[in-house]
């Protein structure tokens, strides 16, 4: 069976990879799902607060999830926030035999805080929080910056980086 390849979408919340894995699902040209930290910490039961103090494998548990869809054939975009190299060393373990591209969503502080603002569903403060440990010891494929291009932009260089 033909395994699938694999996008990693890392950055600190409202850094815009939701927004770039959707745009990249629309322009790819094969399929690609979206496997989304978020999805996963929607899975929690309601009233415990989703978070590494009450669920301390979930990113492992994605990690291992990612690779069930690539091991199946299935070409997977990753929407994740690393907690640093820790979670960098578990997805990259998890998907080291697969085509695996590691993509850094940078985008300054001030723009995520304002975003962040402007979402409104997010906890004020989550970015800041991410901001110094999400790059921290990851090697990335590539840089991309969600401030200075837009979505589509980012999306294109992706794509073209692929070919």
């Amino acid at each position: 069976m033909m395994k699938g390849n694999v996008i990693v979408l890392n950055g600190a919340s409202s850094s815009g990879k939701t927004t770039l894995a959707r745009q990249l699902q629309s322009k790819l040209s094969k399929v690609y799902l979206l496997c989304s930290l978020d999805a996963f910490w929607d899975m929690t039961p309601y009233g415990i607060p989703a978070g590494s103090n009450n669920f301390p494998n979930m990113k492992l548990a994605l990690a291992k999830s990612v690779k069930a869809l690539a091991e199946t054939g299935h070409n997977v975009i990753v929407d994740i926030v690393f907690c640093g190299q820790k979670t960098y060393l578990e997805l990259t373990s998890e998907l080291e035999l697969f085509n695996l591209k590691i993509i850094k969503v940078e985008c300054p502080l001030v723009e995520l805080e304002k975003r962040e603002r402007a979402r409104g569903d997010r906890r004020l403060g989550l970015a800041k929080s991410q901001y110094e440990s999400v790059h921290h010891e990851v090697l990335y494929d590539m840089i991309i910056n969600t401030h200075i291009n837009s979505t589509e932009q980012c999306a294109e260089k992706i794509i073209n980086s692929m070919s």
